[in-house]
């Protein structure tokens, strides 16, 4: 069930009040991934080396993306840094029928997890729904590489795709940028560094359940604290590790960190936006806040609540009805986008 949202209904008392619950279907796939994790013997991460932490990721995440949907074909291949970075890892998903432009894909994670097989579902059912060719981005993760270092592959890929959009027809459509969790962060982040330095930004952008603050006092994170997924704990040690503050105690006052702290003037220079939330998520008030934000500053956005389901639903399209539904929405958005 959505809590219907294009722009300005929410009921936050009610999303995150005492009724507040995972659905049937969320129960018995947490069920499932609770008793998966006790069968494979996996610790508590937290208290894991970074290297050692990724490798059991790699195995939980091993499961969401089995049998992967098919596509037309993947690429894997380097584009040039920015600066004086590395080249950046990424894959090219072409979906069967792919129209013209490109939609480039920053996968979630915390900026300390992921990689091109972590994300490989919901990278392909990007492109089948959206019928756009996908740029999967393996940015380098914090902490060996704190920000901006991850901000600056992201920048990379992205003006990367814009180049052959110039250079190559299969590009010369519409561009969009999405991510999901900490990729919805960079989504938005490697917008407004490529406004603030002149460069060409997307003709819209996408953020699935995103990070786009630093307070953990929030409703939301008051409410799913723990128990559902991901948590306020885990939360505070991956902004430590992506983005360790000067000052601690004191918020991150660069809106490349936190894009909910930028100018007004900033926000209203951004495209079409899509959000999504999921309701049962201490994230959850980052995209309400931040669409307030951006409601303040005229900028056109949708943004819908799904609720019963934790973070991180959108990679459970093999099983959760609820993460196909919210592909849809989101494909409607994207034709609209294209068409119009």
């Amino acid at each position: 069930m959505l809590d219907t949202v294009v722009g300005r209904r929410l009921n936050l008392a009610r999303l995150v009040g005492a009724q507040a619950k995972r659905s049937d279907e969320m129960q018995t796939l947490f069920d499932w991934l609770i008793a998966e994790d006790k069968r494979m013997g996996v610790p508590d991460l937290a208290g894991l080396p970074i290297e050692e932490a990724r490798l059991w990721r790699a195995r939980q995440t091993g499961r969401t993306n089995a049998d992967l949907p098919d596509v037309a074909g993947t690429q894997r291949f380097t584009v040039p840094g920015i600066s004086e970075a590395p080249p950046v890892c990424c894959e090219l998903i072409t979906p069967h029928d792919a129209g013209p432009g490109c939609l480039v894909f920053l996968h979630g994670g915390g900026w300390a997890f992921g990689d091109l097989e972590s994300h490989a579902r919901l990278a392909r059912m990007l492109a089948l729904e959206t019928k756009l060719r996908v740029l999967y981005v393996d940015y380098r993760l914090a902490p060996e590489t704190p920000f901006p270092g991850p901000l600056d592959d992201c920048v990379a890929a992205w003006r990367w795709a814009v180049a052959q959009a110039s250079l190559n027809s299969a590009f010369n459509g519409r561009l969009g940028l999405c991510g999901d969790s900490a990729g919805g962060n960079l989504a938005i982040a490697t917008i407004l560094h490529e406004n603030e330095v002149g460069r060409r930004g997307p003709d819209f952008a996408m953020s699935f359940y995103g990070v786009f603050a630093d307070d953990f006092e929030t409703p939301s994170y008051e409410r799913f604290a723990a128990g559902f997924g991901l948590n306020r704990v885990g939360m505070s040690r991956f902004w430590d590790m992506y983005a360790p503050s000067e000052t601690p105690g004191q918020p991150r006052l660069d809106p490349l960190m936190c894009p909910v702290r930028a100018s007004e003037s900033s926000l209203a220079r951004l495209p079409p936006l899509f959000f999504n939330a999921a309701q049962l998520d201490p994230l959850l008030c980052d995209t309400i806040g931040f669409c307030e934000r951006l409601e303040a500053a005229g900028c056109a956005y949708e943004v819908h609540v799904h609720e019963g389901v934790h973070h991180g639903f959108m990679q459970q399209t093999a099983r959760l009805s609820e993460s196909r539904r919210a592909f849809s929405i989101m494909g409607e958005f994207v034709r609209r986008q294209i068409e119009g």
